[in-house]
């Protein structure tokens, strides 16, 4: 059987420097211009839709499991209690150099909400999904007649 050249990458979650997930993952045939595809960005966009609609239905379950407490205790959803903004961000790394970085706003969930994310049930998608994208030789680097490889 044929060695084939594998690199190892880092998918990467976090809210502000408080880390929800780091795997890293190994990627055959690493195709380095996949960063560039049209796939890949489609790809992060529905990702980070998928991620933002799951945080919204928690929010939603927790704001109506604990209306009665909210109403009699409105400091439960108080979000000022940090100082700054707080953001989910997400990395995609090859090593210490950042390939890929999204940023969602965190204060407008729930502080029981963004403090307790579990993205265990998507991970295994997620990297299995990447590794296609960053492994595949057939990918569109068009968009709107726009190259979007340099």
């Amino acid at each position: 059987m044929k060695d084939q050249e594998t690199t190892k990458l880092e998918f990467l979650m976090m809210v502000n420097d408080n880390i929800i997930v780091q795997r890293f993952f190994n990627v055959r045939n690493y195709n380095p211009d996949a960063k560039n595809s049209v796939e890949f960005y489609e790809y992060l966009y529905e990702l980070k839709g998928t991620l933002e609609y799951d945080l919204k239905m928690k929010a939603t379950t927790y704001l109506l499991d604990n209306s009665y407490e909210i109403k009699q205790n409105p400091m439960m959803l108080e979000t000022s209690n940090t100082e700054g903004p707080e953001h989910f961000n997400i990395f995609i790394k090859d090593g210490d150099m950042t390939i890929c970085h999204r940023q969602m706003d965190a204060k407008i969930f729930p502080p029981k909400i963004r403090y307790t994310v579990d993205i265990r049930p998507h991970i295994k998608s997620i990297l299995s999904e990447l590794t296609d994208i960053f492994s595949a030789e057939n990918l569109t680097y068009e968009y709107l007649g726009i190259p979007t490889k340099a």
